[in-house]
């Protein structure tokens, strides 16, 4: 008991924010660094830390020993594994492969082709399953066990450019979390999607920071920590953060910025309870050592240049008498409070000729807003009225993600008539519902004191998409997904979109349903048509775009609380697109390996010929050597040649598998639950056993056709 008490003391003096982050360490690898390409790790057993990172020259150096691998191809990033006896494995991630070294004996535990390519890894268990390495490429994500089999793949909606695992439900199983550069946050359970979370920018990096809480950090500054679906708080700076690290405890997260600045927060709040510290360079990577005792772990921060400097967690020496800091704290809210009653006070004692002096506006004045849509111009309107012929001088609307900067300032540049009325377009980048919190500013136009009205307003999901009514020139969307409906479609078309109840085609009793809709800004070409029978219990999603059409069988289901939903969709230009590519993959693998072949024996001549070259300096044969180097010059174009012509296959390689693993995912997002799992697993065995021709129909009718 005693030993659990000397263990858990420092946990107690974090909370109370009674450590500090100092500087312990501090060397140079003599590398430039890539970012994000350092780790810590053991590499023998019984061994300590040591760092292992990746330098611009693309090898990978360990502290204080001179041995390096040399990896041909571009490295993209790295990380550890626990497959070793007591020690750890260097994973390795590439332009085209994944490679798993065991440093200790000098051997490659394994090495797979990864064609679109490794962004980022995560190591660990999610569910049921074993311990294994994820892979996250261009739409697709692969995980292999110790022995290198290929035992995980499922596709996502963009490219993958962070991962952690992390009890997300809290459940007791581990979830993969992605972040995307389409702002999104995907859960994975298994191989299915469990839910997403949308941010206002592209997602730089994830971490677990407890058992149940994960941290992010976005490309316009934002960090924050989401529990469960719930974000507990986040700020915004006018710098990136290079890393986010569970370090020192569940309590308190550190985030290491890139330009130097560190510090720790509270996970529940983000308050900061660390002395900031600084380095004075670019941070491209930063990791944390952990132990039983938190005082003997340490943060090890690596900078552009190869500097790498080190901190720890060491207990003030004097405790900050925070009284003086009470009574400034105290006084100001008095201070607050005395300049409230004044304004109270000074109120009371005017006369009504000094208040109409004032220009105040009649009591009870109200301000109306409401969503009007421009049928000419297919642009949605927010439009503020104030009652009493009041003007609005202004109007400042906060929306995350809406407007650039989250929020948007109106001010009327003429006054028409008595300025009441205030008409702001809204244009949704996204299928995403939005909360706009709006404050209008009202007062007569020579007025120098202004009253705040302060309301809310949502935005539907699917706000970008106009109610129409009945129109003999409509040209019907060819494309569309079909499935079985018991539900009240009309509660969830409410709900999900701009409309008018009163509008005719709002007829509960008719025993089929058809909605028409036009696309708004920036979508004014779109047209979307639902058509419910009650009869059959069928339902009908006509549109041309498969990803906003899963988007909103998504909703439907997460409205209804249904948990699992077969379909049939019909998107022949897509499925044409993705039988055109799964016709051409065959073909793109072989010339990408004809010409990795050819390209490799051009180099290898090349090196040859250089040798013979500077052999034929050091005997004095000058004539051969200028020869050489005539025929030197020649081997170099062509392999330049060979290598441009690799390179632009493997771009096109690329792109075609991330558009397949776009349509893959799209498809099955038009089913709800297992059944769209299945489209994934059984695309994914279609293409491994080489069966490509049945893929479109499982993209058509389901994993079960």
């Amino acid at each position: 008991m005693e030993d659990q008490d000397e263990i858990q003391q420092p946990e107690q003096i974090i909370n109370h924010g009674q450590l500090d982050l100092t500087p312990t360490f501090s060397y140079s690898l003599n590398h430039r660094i890539l970012a994000n390409c350092a780790v810590s790790a053991i590499l023998e057993p019984g061994g300590n830390d040591t760092l292992v990172a990746v330098t611009a020259s693309n090898k990978v150096v360990i502290r204080e020993t001179e041995s390096s691998l040399h990896i041909s191809d571009t490295i993209r990033c790295i990380t550890t594994a626990p497959f070793c006896d007591g020690y750890d494995a260097i994973v390795i991630g590439t332009e085209t492969q994944i490679i798993v070294f065991d440093i200790h004996n000098n051997a490659t535990l394994f090495r797979r082709d990864i064609p679109d390519g490794v962004n980022c890894f995560a190591v660990g268990n999610v569910a049921d399953m074993n311990p294994m390495i994820f892979c996250g490429g261009n739409c697709a994500i692969w995980g292999y066990d110790k022995e290198g089999n290929n035992v995980y793949w499922t596709v996502t909606g963009d490219v993958i450019t962070c991962m952690c695992i992390c009890d997300y439900d809290n459940d007791g199983e581990n979830e993969l979390i992605i972040g995307s550069p389409d702002f999104e946050i995907r859960v994975f359970k298994n191989d299915l999607m469990r839910s997403e979370l949308m941010e206002t920018d592209a997602v730089v990096c994830l971490q677990a920071v407890s058992q149940d809480c994960f941290g992010y950090a976005l490309a316009n500054g934002t960090i924050g920590v989401y529990q469960k679906e719930e974000r507990l708080w986040r700020i915004k700076s006018k710098n990136n953060v290079s890393a986010i690290l569970r370090y020192p405890s569940d309590e308190l997260m550190t985030c290491v910025w890139k330009m130097g600045k560190i510090d720790m927060r509270q996970v529940d709040n983000g308050d900061v309870s660390s002395k900031d510290q600084s380095t004075s360079g670019q941070v491209v990577a930063a990791c944390a050592t952990h132990s039983e005792d938190p005082l003997k772990a340490h943060i090890t921060v690596v900078l552009s240049d190869g500097k790498v400097q080190g901190y720890k967690l060491q207990q003030r020496k004097e405790n900050n008498d925070k009284t003086q800091e009470m009574i400034r704290e105290f006084g100001q809210k008095k201070h607050n409070l005395m300049m409230e009653l004044s304004n109270y006070e000074q109120e009371e004692q005017m006369t009504e000729a000094e208040k109409e002096r004032e220009q105040r506006i009649p009591i009870g004045t109200v301000v109306n807003c409401l969503y009007v849509v421009n049928s000419d111009e297919r642009t949605l309107n927010l439009v503020l009225e104030a009652s009493n012929n009041v003007t609005i001088r202004a109007v400042v609307i906060f929306a995350e993600g809406m407007f650039e900067g989250e929020s948007h300032i109106w001010i009327p540049g003429k006054l028409e008539g008595n300025g009441d009325k205030a008409t702001i377009p809204i244009v949704p980048e996204k299928d995403a519902q939005n909360d706009m919190h709006i404050k209008a500013f009202l007062g007569a136009p020579d007025a120098f004191k202004l009253h705040v009205f302060e309301m809310s307003r949502t935005v539907p999901r699917f706000a970008r998409f106009a109610l129409l009514p009945f129109q003999e020139n409509w040209v019907e969307p060819t494309s569309y997904v079909e499935f079985e409906s018991k539900q009240r479609l009309f509660d969830w078309v409410h709900e999900s979109f701009v409309v008018d109840v009163n509008s005719p085609a709002f007829n509960l009793d008719a025993p089929q349903v058809e909605l028409r809709f036009v696309g708004l800004a920036p979508r004014k070409n779109c047209q979307l048509s639902i058509k419910f029978d009650k009869q059959e219990n069928k339902m009908r999603i006509y549109h041309d775009c498969i990803e906003t059409t899963g988007n909103m069988v998504q909703s439907l289901a997460e409205y209804f609380q249904v948990h699992s939903l077969t379909s049939h969709a019909s998107f022949k230009p897509l499925f044409d697109e993705a039988e055109e590519i799964l016709g051409e993959l065959d073909a793109m693998t072989d010339l990408r390996d004809r010409l990795t072949a050819e390209l490799q024996e051009k180099q290898s001549a090349v090196k040859e010929t250089l040798v013979r070259a500077e052999d034929s300096i050091g005997i004095d044969n000058i004539g051969m050597a200028r020869k050489l180097y005539a025929r030197l010059k020649q081997m170099d174009a062509a392999a330049r040649q060979a290598s441009l012509l690799r390179s632009n296959n493997q771009e096109r390689c690329v792109q075609s598998l991330r558009r397949l693993n776009k349509i893959i995912e799209n498809s099955s997002k038009l089913r709800v639950g297992e059944p769209g799992r299945q489209i994934v697993v059984a695309c994914r065995q279609a293409i491994s056993d080489d069966n490509k021709q049945i893929i479109v129909k499982i993209l058509e009718f389901g994993a079960s056709a």
